[in-house]
Formats: structure tokens, C-alpha cells, sequence
């Protein structure tokens, strides 16, 4: 997910002290806390049980950045990853699903946009589409009007972690080798001071579809990116190193799969390593 920050550390946010999104009610801060079994669901999930919380659909939104489902987190419990492959702290990563791809050719997977947002956010779609499909990869991405393998919904998101929330991807590949079905972009008024130009929706998006299609953050380990603060958990959808992208990054490294943002659609060459090496 997508965050901007404050002060403290979260998933992806921006860098900038800005609003104050911060709940104001007490009783919605304590409805989201985790029972004592919810918390050691997660634990036995691979996730940090000091770092989630219910979300208002009724899912688990973990460590600030992943929404996962009871059933989801019920499959995961008790799996113990075999191949995480970490060899340093701050690298590109996949998880263990990807999307599956045909043996020659490519795999297309459309995109579709909910209903609702600005026009800055289907050019935005557009560009961080072409900009997927300029690295000659072994999946492209297309537009549809509805009903996409992804699809763009809208949501007041809310804050986590002490900055607000701009997207959120529900999961990671699936077994199958499908996409995660989708990705939440926040309608929150401090998302949407935000999100006031192309380039910025841009980011948010082309990040959320890196989740969807199985990446995970490049600074998982400390969250660099977002300054001090708790690093993620490789959980039993796996933290895999992806080979030739660097092993150690400071927190301005510039990479589409950054915690937090930094208001840049831009991919560097490291990326376009990461995406040629998964498709």
C-alpha cells in the first residue's frame, strides 16, 4: 500500500508533513484493535501481531500494507516459508506466486477503473499502463471499462502507522498464478490533497499493480523509506530476493516498490532489472 506520512513509519506514504488525518473517535481507534486469538491468527500467519488491525470491511490489514481476509489468514497459518532467499537487508523481492505466463507469448491482464475519480486518475492508469508494457515483458496490461482481472475501486482508506493511506492491494498472486484481483485507492481528504496530479496517481498506481502482480516492498526489511520504524515480516507469502538488483538502499532510493512515496512515477534501471528478471 501507498501512505504518506507524518512522522513515524507506515506502508507507502508520502513523505511530507501535511494534515492531520488522525482519527478523532476513540471507540473507531478501539474497534479496530485485534482480540488476543486474532493476534496469534496473524502470529501463526508469519505477520507481526503487534502490527495489525481490523479493517472497517471486516478484513485484517497487516503491518500497513496487506489485506488479507480471515480465510486468507487461516490458509496461511502454520506454513512455514522454505525459500526466502534473503541475502541483505534492502533489495527488490518478489513473493513466492506470480503471475503465470504462457510458454510463448504474452500473458494480457486488463485493468479496469471504478467509477468516481478525477480525470487525472485514468490519465494516470493510462500512462502507468504504457509505461508497464514499454519493458516487452512476458504479461502486458490493457484497459477495459469494467470488470478487469484488476480492478480500481475507491475507499476512504483512512491512516495507519501515523500517515494517511493512499492505496491498498487486496493480496498477491493467487496459487493459480492469477493477479491479486485488485487495488483500493483512498478517498480520504488528505489522499486526495495529495493525489492532485498525474504523476503522483501514476506512482500509486504502477506501485499497487506491482503488489498485484507479486512484488513485494523494495525496503520490506526496515522501511527505509518511511524513516525509523518497524520492518515487514516475509510471512508465509515469502520475501524472495530477485537477482541483480542492489543489496543495500538508503531510504531515497528510487524504486516504483518503495514503502513510501516519493511523488515519482519514474522506474530505474534496478526496476526494469526486477520486472525483466519475474516476467
Amino acid at each position: 500500500m501507498r501512505k504518506f506520512i507524518y512522522a513515524g513509519s507506515a506502508a507507502a506514504l508520502f513523505t511530507l508533513a501535511i494534515l492531520s488525518c488522525k482519527k478523532s473517535a476513540t471507540s473507531t481507534e478501539d474497534s479496530l484493535l485485534l482480540s488476543d486469538d486474532e493476534k496469534a491468527l496473524v502470529a501463526s500467519a508469519g505477520f507481526n501481531r503487534n502490527w495489525a488491525e481490523r479493517s472497517s470491511d471486516g478484513g485484517y490489514l497487516i503491518e500497513g500494507d496487506i489485506l488479507l481476509t480471515k480465510a486468507q489468514l487461516q490458509e496461511m497459518a502454520g506454513a512455514t516459508p522454505t525459500h526466502n532467499f534473503i541475502v541483505a537487508d534492502e533489495e527488490h523481492y518478489r513473493t513466492y506466486n506470480v503471475v503465470s505466463t504462457p510458454g510463448t507469448g504474452a500473458r494480457n491482464i486488463t485493468v479496469s477503473l471504478g467509477g468516481g475519480f478525477p480525470s487525472n486518475y485514468s490519465t494516470a492508469l493510462d500512462n502507468a499502463i504504457a509505461q508497464y508494457n514499454s519493458y516487452g515483458l512476458r504479461i502486458t496490461f490493457s484497459r477495459v471499462s469494467s470488470g478487469g482481472n484488476i480492478v480500481i475501486t475507491g475507499a476512504n482508506l483512512g491512516t495507519s502507522g501515523g500517515g494517511c493511506i493512499l492505496g491498498r492491494a487486496a493480496g498477491f498472486p493467487d496459487a493459480s498464478g492469477n493477479p491479486s484481483p485488485g487495488f483500493t485507492l483512498s478517498t480520504s481528504s488528505c489522499a486526495t490533497t495529495y493525489l492532485n496530479t498525474v504523476a503522483k496517481v501514476q506512482e500509486v498506481i504502477s506501485h499497487e499493480i506491482g503488489h498485484c502482480i507479486g512484488f513485494r516492498h523494495t525496503d520490506y526489511k526496515r522501511r527505509s523509506s518511511c524513516g525509523p520504524g518497524p520492518g515487514e515480516s516475509a510471512g508465509s507469502i515469502g520475501a524472495v530476493h530477485i537477482p541483480g538488483t542492489p543489496t543495500n538502499v538508503s531510504g531515497n532510493y528510487n524504486s516504483w516498490m518503495m514503502a513510501c512515496t516519493n511523488g515519482s512515477p519514474s522506474f530505474s534501471a534496478d526496476d526494469g532489472i526486477a520486472l525483466n528478471y519475474v516476467y
